[in-house]
């Protein structure tokens, strides 16, 4: 008979993270939040012609900077999750966006 056993490598896995790491992820989602309630603070995706307005990436980082600091990529990832969409203008970029009363 063949009694052979096959080596095995087991993982030791340690359960505490690397607290930048936790530190990093906390501020991330910080950053969503604060980014997320300004958002649907002032503006809605859809809504009538006349609350209608254009605004760039740097525009909306620019009024969010009194409140966090965020990069203009974050920003646009979460104005295209939440249902906003871009038009170009003379060539440029702009978020539509509905103001809210």
């Amino acid at each position: 008979m063949n009694n052979r056993r096959k080596i095995g490598f087991q993982a030791y896995y340690d359960n505490t993270q690397n607290p930048e790491e936790d530190e990093q992820k906390k501020e991330q989602a910080e950053r969503q939040k604060a980014i997320a309630e300004f958002i649907s603070h002032n503006y809605s995706p859809i809504g009538t012609t006349s609350k209608k307005c254009y605004k760039t990436s740097a525009e909306l980082v620019y009024d969010i900077s009194n409140i966090i600091a965020v990069r203009p990529a974050e920003l646009a990832k979460q104005l295209s999750d939440a249902g906003y969409h871009v038009e170009y203008l003379a060539g440029q970029p702009y978020w539509v966006l509905y103001e809210k009363s």
